[in-house]
């Protein structure tokens, strides 16, 4: 044989679930510690050291235009930079999601939006308290009046209301409404639903925990806009978002599966708990948004969502942790499955015809740019068991 014949002007990359003898010399069986470039060339990955000194990291998060990033550490929320943000979370592993530059984040317990400029905002809130009724000397037509407390927070967002509060005044009497529930940064909304009325309409705004009415229907204000709407429900962990709306996924263990809650239209903290949800089977460990469809990820299969209609696109799972990223180009999603690499959409493995690895029991993935090159990056714990490789 000559030399010649045995060159090899370009390599393909990693085979080991065909038969090495019959493969020929352009694919490798194994490969450690190199990169195959784009133009099939071998060379020596790059190293990297450690930026930040951490202990217990339960999740971190960089943003979509590289610019900010984030992580907790033994349940402090911090950034990259080591400023402090928030303390006393959990040590629950953290999940994240971005739109209009705001970064997400959830763990089941602690919920939280970090604004542009660092500043921590609450997505989970508390519904206020019932205030109590009472009638006194006035003026107001007769009838069975209603009333309904919310919080306005810092940056605008209205909370649903508490229980309504009823009581029936007769000719002759006023309302007077006292025990109206307070917040820590945040105003008490009044609604009241007059005489015989369902409608209930703004009379109060502010701090004030005693208020009489004795007013006509007129001078009410704006129509309560928020009623029936609850917080993300507490358990909630891998959060995304797709089309306006803000997904949260919670797990049901006793009957191994979860419930995908989704927001109101651009109300990312206001959910409608008795419609507005999917049940799917196992437990939801990613959801990645593309254009077509929500990509949703259990520990047994890979769906796509796409508003109307839910459809199996693999029936293995995805692998605990971060297990996806996006490319910023095309917009496609990259995800490790148990079964390896995936893209979508449209889905496709794009690995198991050539390898298969352990897939690790928890994972970090990213795109990554660099050198002229882009990447599909991911760091494994360790573990599981590799699906159809060659032995």
């Amino acid at each position: 044989m000559k030399a010649a014949d045995l060159q090899v002007t370009r390599f393909k990359g990693l085979n080991n679930v065909s038969d090495p003898l019959g493969i020929g010399l352009a694919w490798l069986t194994t490969a450690n510690n190199v990169d195959i470039t784009d133009t099939g060339r071998i060379q020596r990955r790059s190293g990297f050291s450690s930026s930040i000194a951490a202990t217990a990291v339960s999740g971190a998060y960089s943003t979509i235009d590289h610019q900010r990033a984030y992580y907790v550490d033994a349940g402090v929320l911090k950034s990259f930079a080591g400023v402090t943000l928030a303390s006393g979370l959990s040590g629950a592993s953290m999940h994240w999601a971005e739109i209009n530059n705001q970064v997400f984040y959830a763990n089941g317990v602690d919920f939280g939006i970090v604004a542009g400029d660092n500043t921590v905002l609450p997505l989970a809130w508390t519904a206020p308290g019932t205030p109590t009724l009472a009638a006194a000397s006035g003026s107001l037509a007769p009838g069975q009046y209603s009333v309904m407390c919310t919080y306005l927070m810092a940056d605008g967002r209205e909370t649903g209301p508490g229980a309504a509060a009823t009581i029936d005044i007769q000719e002759g009497q006023a309302l007077q409404i006292s025990d109206i529930p307070q917040a820590n940064g945040m105003v008490t909304r009044t609604y009241i639903a007059p005489a015989n009325s369902t409608a209930f309409q703004l009379a109060y705004e502010g701090f004030q925990t005693t208020r009489m009415w004795d007013y006509s229907p007129n001078s009410l204000g704006l129509d309560l806009a928020t009623d029936d709407f609850d917080p993300i429900p507490t358990g909630s962990t891998v959060i995304q978002f797709w089309r306006g709306r803000l997904y949260a996924a919670q797990y049901f263990p006793g009957s191994d599966m979860t419930a995908v809650w989704h927001s109101q239209p651009l109300g990312f903290h206001l959910f409608d708990l008795a419609t507005d949800f999917l049940a799917i089977h196992g437990k939801v460990l990613m959801m990645a948004p593309t254009d077509e469809a929500l990509v949703i990820g259990t520990d047994k299969e890979i769906h796509a969502y796409t508003g109307d209609a839910i459809r199996v696109l693999a029936t293995y799972g995805v692998v605990p942790g971060w297990c996806w990223s996006r490319d910023d180009d095309d917009k496609s999603v990259y995800i490790w499955s148990q079964r390896g690499l995936c893209k979508a959409m449209p889905f496709a493995n794009l690995t198991s015809g050539h390898v298969s690895v352990a897939p690790g029991v928890q994972a970090g993935a990213a795109v990554v740019a660099q050198g002229g090159q882009k990447r599909f990056v991911v760091a494994l714990h360790a573990g599981g068991t590799a699906f159809n490789q060659r032995t």
